[in-house]
C-alpha cells in the first residue's frame, strides 16, 4: 500500500517540480504572491530567499504590452470560476525577457479575497522556434515571388547582412557582409541616398514596420549608379525587439528613366522648353509654401501680345521663331533655382527667388524688358517691338500664385493704359513703406527679447522666477510664437475650486484682426469636439470637424498646433499656435524633439501658475534638478500628478506627459503601483526617505529609486524621486 502523503511531503513535491507553481492572492485589486515554488523562481532567475522581494510587485515584471491580457485573464477567472490559459512575457533577474505559458484557476474565494492557483512553463524556446519558422516562411515566400532580384536579410543581433540574388533557377549568389550597420554609418559611405536607406533601417529596428523607397545609388563599389526600389520589412522576435530586417531590391533604372522622360515632356512647353502653365503653377506654389516671411521673391509677368500681328502677317512660323529667340535671351540671365514658364500663347511668367532686397527689382525687371525688344527693318523704316513686363512681390503683395498673378497682371494693364513700354512694379511705394515698418517692428522685438537663439534657456529662466504672473505667461506665448514663426498663440486653462478659467493670447500685431473672437474659450470648445487626444498639427483643409475648420478660415489660420495641458491627471488646459500666411508647416525629427521639450517646459510653468492660484507651495530650484545626471521626477503625494521631470528622463521617454498621473504616463498602468515607493514615506517625518530597485519597462532598465520629500506641509506634499540606471551592475550581480 502506498505511503500516505502528508502536507509536508506534498509541499516538498511541489517545491521540487520543474514547472512553476504559485498561489496568488487578490484583494481589492491588489495582487500578492502567497507562495511560489523553486521551479517558478528558477524561471525568473531568483533564489527563494530574495525572490519574494521582487515578485511582491509582480505586475511590474510583466511586459507593458502584455498587461491588458494578464488583467483580462484575472477577470475571466473571477467571473467564471473556471480556468484560463495565456502566454505573457516577464522580466527575469538579469533583465532579459522570458515567455511563460500559464494555466490558472480559482482556488478559493471569500467575501473580500480570492486565491488563484497558477501553473506555468517556460515557453521561450518554443517561441524562438516559432519565430524562426515564421521568418523562414516569409523569406522563402519572398524568394518564390522573385526573379532576377536581390533579397537581403539583416540580423540585428549580429549586425550581419545576408544578400542573395535570385534567378528563374533559384539562388544565383549569396554574399555575407559583417558589421553592416557599422560600415554603413561610416562618414565615407554616408551619401544622401544611402542615408535614406540607413534612416529607414534604423527606424525599422525600433518597431516592426514595412517601407518602400526608391533611391539612385551604386549598391556595390565600382558600380555605376542606378535607380532601385527597395522593400523592407522588420520582424520582431519573441522578446518584442526587432531581430531581422528582410527586404527585396528591384532594379527599376530603365523604367524610371522612361517615366522621367515622359514626365518631363509632359511638363514642358514644346516651343520654348520652359515649363507649361500647370507645372509652373505647381513649382511656384511649392516654392511659396516653403518660403519664410523674411525672403523676397519677384513674380514677373511678360505679355507679348504686341507680337501677335507678326504671326498674322508673316505667318505662325515667323512668330514662333521670334518668341523662341526672345525666351532664349531672357533665360540666360536667371539662376537654375528660378522658375520660367509659358502660361499662354503670348504670356510668360518668371519667378525670381531670394532677392537680396526690394531695391534689386528695378535691375531685374529692366533686364527682362530689354530682352523682349526686337527691331524690324533698318534705317528710317525700322521699328522696335517689346513685351509689357509687370512685377508683383512676395510677401508684400501675395502669398500664393493667384494673388501674385493678379497684381502682376494689373501692373501690365497699367503699363498698357499709359501707352508706355518697359516694365511696371505694382505699388512699389507701398512695398517700401511696408518694408520700413517691418524693419522697425523687428528691431523692437529684438530690443525687447534680445536674441532668441535658445528659447529653452529663456523658458527655464522664466520658470525659475519665484513668482508667476500674467505678464510672464504672455511673455512665454510671445517668445514661443516668434521662435517658431507663428502669428497667434492661445493658452486656455480650466477653472479650479470655484475660480474661473484663465484665457491668455498673443497675436503678432499685423495679424490681430478686428473681427477676432477675443471671447472664444478654446478648452471647452475643443473638449466638445473631442480634439484633445494629444499633440496635433492641423490644417484648415484637413478632415477636421466643420466647426473648427470654419473658425480657422474665419480667423485666417492656415495651420494650427494643439498641445493639451495636463493637471491632476486630466486635461485641464490647452496650448495652441496658429500660422496665418499659408506656409506649409512641417517638423523635422530634431525640430520635433526640440518642440516636445519646449512644450514640457510650458507645461511645468502652467503647473506652477496653477499651484500658485490654489495657494499651494511651488517647486523651486528647477534649474538645479534639470541638470542632474540621473532621472528626476517630482510627484504630488495626494493626486499622483507628475509636476516635474528633468531633461534626462524626458530624453529617455519623450512622450512623458507632465501633469498626468505618474503611474499612467511613467509606469503605463491604469492604477497606482501596488507597492508605491512614494506612499511608503512618513508624512509626519520631514526627513523621511526610502530606496529600492525596480525594473522600468518604459526604459527597459533596472533603476535604483530614491524617494524623499521635496516639499511637505499641512496643505500638500510633493515627493522627489531620483533614479539611477543600475542595469549593468544588477545584471552582473553586483547589486
Amino acid at each position: 500500500m502506498a505511503k500516505a502523503l502528508d502536507w509536508k511531503t506534498i509541499y516538498e513535491m511541489m517545491d521540487n517540480m520543474l514547472t512553476g507553481l504559485a498561489f496568488i492572492g487578490l484583494e481589492e485589486d491588489k495582487l500578492e504572491v502567497l507562495y511560489m515554488n523553486n521551479g517558478g523562481f528558477r524561471m525568473l532567475g531568483y533564489t527563494p530567499e530574495n525572490g519574494y522581494r521582487y515578485v511582491s510587485n509582480m505586475v511590474s515584471l510583466i511586459l507593458e504590452e502584455d498587461k491588458p491580457k494578464f488583467w483580462q485573464a484575472i477577470e475571466d477567472v473571477l467571473k467564471d470560476d473556471g480556468a484560463v490559459d495565456l502566454e505573457i512575457r516577464t522580466v527575469t533577474a538579469s533583465g532579459s525577457l522570458r515567455w511563460l505559458q500559464i494555466r490558472g484557476n480559482l482556488y478559493e474565494r471569500t467575501e473580500n479575497r480570492a486565491v488563484l492557483l497558477c501553473v506555468f512553463l517556460d515557453a521561450t524556446d518554443r517561441k524562438f522556434v516559432e519565430n524562426e519558422l515564421l521568418l523562414q516562411s516569409r523569406w522563402y515566400q519572398m524568394l518564390l515571388e522573385t526573379e532576377g532580384e536581390t533579397l537581403f536579410d539583416y540580423n540585428a543581433k549580429t549586425d550581419v547582412m545576408s544578400v542573395k540574388t535570385a534567378s528563374e533557377y533559384g539562388i544565383e549568389s549569396n554574399e555575407i557582409v559583417d558589421n553592416y550597420m557599422a560600415k554603413a554609418r561610416a562618414p565615407k559611405n554616408q551619401t544622401s541616398e544611402m542615408k535614406k536607406l540607413i534612416d529607414i533601417m534604423e527606424s525599422a529596428l525600433k518597431i516592426p514596420r514595412t517601407d518602400i523607397i526608391e533611391i539612385y545609388t551604386n549598391l556595390r563599389p565600382n558600380q555605376a549608379k542606378r535607380w532601385y526600389r527597395i522593400h523592407t520589412s522588420s520582424i520582431a522576435g519573441v522578446d518584442g525587439y526587432v531581430t531581422h530586417i528582410v527586404g527585396k531590391v528591384t532594379d527599376i533604372h530603365e523604367t524610371k528613366l522612361l517615366l522621367e522622360e515622359l514626365r518631363e515632356k509632359d511638363k514642358l512647353d514644346a516651343l520654348t522648353g520652359w515649363l507649361n502653365r500647370e507645372e509652373a503653377m505647381t513649382q511656384v506654389s511649392h516654392a511659396l509654401e516653403h518660403s519664410g516671411e523674411s525672403e523676397i521673391h519677384a513674380f514677373i509677368l511678360v505679355d507679348m501680345s504686341a507680337f501677335r500681328f507678326i504671326s498674322e502677317n508673316l505667318g505662325e512660323d515667323a512668330g514662333n521663331r521670334i518668341i523662341k529667340e526672345i525666351t532664349e535671351k531672357i533665360g540666360k540671365g536667371f539662376k537654375r533655382s528660378d522658375i520660367l514658364g509659358r502660361v499662354s500663347g503670348d504670356e510668360f511668367v518668371l519667378f525670381v527667388q531670394n532677392l537680396v532686397s526690394v531695391s534689386n527689382l528695378d535691375a531685374v525687371a529692366s533686364r527682362v524688358s530689354r530682352s523682349t525688344e526686337v527691331t524690324f527693318g533698318s534705317g528710317e523704316d525700322s521699328f522696335t517691338l517689346s513685351g509689357s513686363v509687370g512685377v508683383s512681390v512676395y510677401p508684400y503683395q501675395g502669398n500664393d500664385w493667384s494673388e501674385l498673378f493678379i497684381r502682376a497682371e494689373k501692373a501690365v494693364n497699367s503699363l498698357k493704359a499709359s501707352g508706355k513700354g518697359g516694365y511696371h512694379i505694382y505699388n512699389l511705394s507701398g512695398i517700401y513703406k511696408q518694408e520700413m515698418a517691418e524693419s522697425k517692428n523687428q528691431t523692437a522685438v529684438y530690443d525687447e527679447a534680445e536674441t532668441i537663439e535658445n528659447l529653452e534657456e529663456l523658458l527655464v529662466q522664466i520658470l525659475c522666477e519665484k513668482k508667476q504672473n500674467d505678464n510672464l505667461i504672455r511673455t512665454v506665448l510671445k517668445l514661443t510664437a516668434n521662435y517658431y514663426g507663428f502669428h497667434k498663440v492661445y493658452l486656455s486653462l480650466d477653472g479650479i475650486k470655484g475660480k474661473p478659467g484663465a484665457e491668455f493670447r498673443y497675436f503678432v500685431p499685423e495679424y490681430a484682426y478686428e473681427n477676432e473672437e477675443d471671447s472664444h474659450e478654446w478648452l471647452p470648445f475643443l473638449k466638445r469636439l473631442d480634439m484633445l487626444e494629444g499633440f496635433q498639427v492641423l490644417h484648415n483643409y484637413d478632415p477636421i470637424p466643420e466647426e473648427l475648420s470654419s473658425y480657422m478660415i474665419h480667423s485666417k489660420i492656415h495651420t494650427m498646433v494643439i498641445q493639451p495641458m495636463m493637471m491632476r491627471g486630466d486635461v485641464s488646459g490647452v496650448f495652441i499656435m496658429g500660422e496665418c500666411t499659408g506656409r506649409e508647416w512641417r517638423l523635422k525629427k530634431s525640430e520635433e524633439a526640440s518642440l516636445r521639450r519646449i512644450m514640457q517646459l510650458i507645461q511645468m510653468y502652467v503647473l506652477r501658475y496653477e499651484r500658485q492660484r490654489l495657494g499651494l507651495a511651488t517647486l523651486q530650484d528647477v534649474r538645479m534638478l534639470d541638470d542632474f545626471d540621473s532621472y528626476v521626477m517630482a510627484i504630488d503625494y495626494d493626486t499622483y500628478e507628475l509636476c516635474f521631470a528633468n531633461r534626462k528622463i524626458l530624453e529617455a521617454i519623450p512622450d512623458l506627459q507632465i501633469g498626468d498621473c505618474c503611474y499612467r504616463t511613467f509606469a503605463r498602468q491604469d492604477r497606482p503601483c501596488d507597492m508605491c515607493i512614494m506612499k511608503s514615506l512618513d508624512r509626519n517625518n520631514p526627513r523621511a526617505n526610502r530606496s529600492e530597485e525596480r525594473f522600468c519597462t518604459q526604459m527597459r532598465s533596472w533603476l535604483k529609486m530614491h524617494a524623499s520629500w521635496l516639499q511637505n506641509d499641512a496643505g500638500s506634499a510633493t515627493c522627489l524621486l531620483n533614479c539611477m540606471d543600475i542595469s549593468e551592475y544588477f545584471m552582473g550581480g553586483s547589486v
